[in-house]
């Protein structure tokens, strides 16, 4: 028997079905897409960061006395051990000790003059000179004799021993001001005769102070007097003309930037964000 195929309105059935068909599935892809782009929500998360030292083994944590370098009228060492300490004690499980450790070094201009540590310098580079021998700065001089003090194992075995052995924090601190005044580009956009919009670019001088914060922190093992952790961070923050701001204020929003770093050294932090997932 031949096969017969109904006819309506001009097209076969069957294909008129499948027309129906795509026809159908393409007005649901079209509302899906136009859902999933305009439909969305969010959706808070936690992700927990493990410390990078490992301080399982220790019960208490001493914060020493740092290294400083600064002109500013600011006691960069103890504002830094109060500050720390305050800190650790409401972010951290360690025992956090209070002792008056000997000072380690101000190695400003002004205190090295008083001490006669720049002639000493100063003798060092002519004999290099004489000798024919490469010439250091004196940053690079200040650098070496503030390593000396820090990777002193002795010295640290011994403040080690008088509390116990616990886990030991100092380090290197430089805190300083200098102008970052000068030319900057301004963009603007103004209107013409016929209303369009024109991007207007000029120059503009800027008065304005920059203050900047390096911490070097070294973790020393009470037990060895050995070094176990070393990180630097720095921070900086500028001001312009019309805000007056003090040293002490500028240190303190340079540290509150810093602690997290320094904290997540220590001990495990969370980070909160949100996803954006569609519906």
């Amino acid at each position: 028997m031949r096969e017969r195929s109904v006819r309506t309105g001009g097209r076969p059935r069957t294909e008129r079905r499948r027309l129906r068909s795509a026809l159908c599935a393409a007005a649901v892809i079209s509302a899906l897409s136009g859902v999933s782009c305009t439909s969305y929500y969010e959706v808070p998360i936690e992700v927990p960061i493990e410390a990078k030292l490992d301080i399982q083994e220790y019960n208490r944590i001493l914060v020493a006395t740092f290294t400083t370098q600064t002109n500013e009228r600011l006691d960069l060492d103890s504002e830094t051990v109060r500050l720390l300490r305050n800190q650790l004690r409401m972010r951290s499980r360690l025992q956090v000790l209070d002792a008056d450790v000997d000072p380690l070094g101000d190695f400003s201009e002004e205190t090295l003059e008083e001490l006669g540590l720049l002639a000493e310098f100063r003798d060092l580079e002519e004999q290099a000179r004489a000798d024919g021998e490469e010439e250091i700065s004196q940053q690079e001089w200040i650098d070496l004799e503030q390593d000396k003090l820090l990777e002193d194992e002795e010295y640290w075995q011994q403040l080690g021993e008088e509390y116990q052995n616990p886990l030991i924090v100092t380090g290197k601190l430089r805190f300083g001001s200098e102008s970052r005044s000068g030319f900057s580009r301004r963009d603007r956009y103004v209107r013409d005769s016929f209303n369009r919009p024109q991007l207007q670019r000029s120059q503009a001088f800027q008065e304005r102070t920059g203050f900047t914060l390096n911490a070097e922190f070294y973790f020393i093992d009470g037990e060895t007097g050995r070094t176990i952790h070393r990180e630097r961070f720095t921070e900086e923050v500028i001001y312009g003309r019309d805000e007056q701001t003090s040293a002490l204020s500028s240190y303190f929003e340079l540290m509150d930037r810093l602690l997290p770093n320094f904290l997540s050294i220590l001990a495990p932090q969370t980070f909160r964000g949100t996803r954006i997932l569609l519906r």
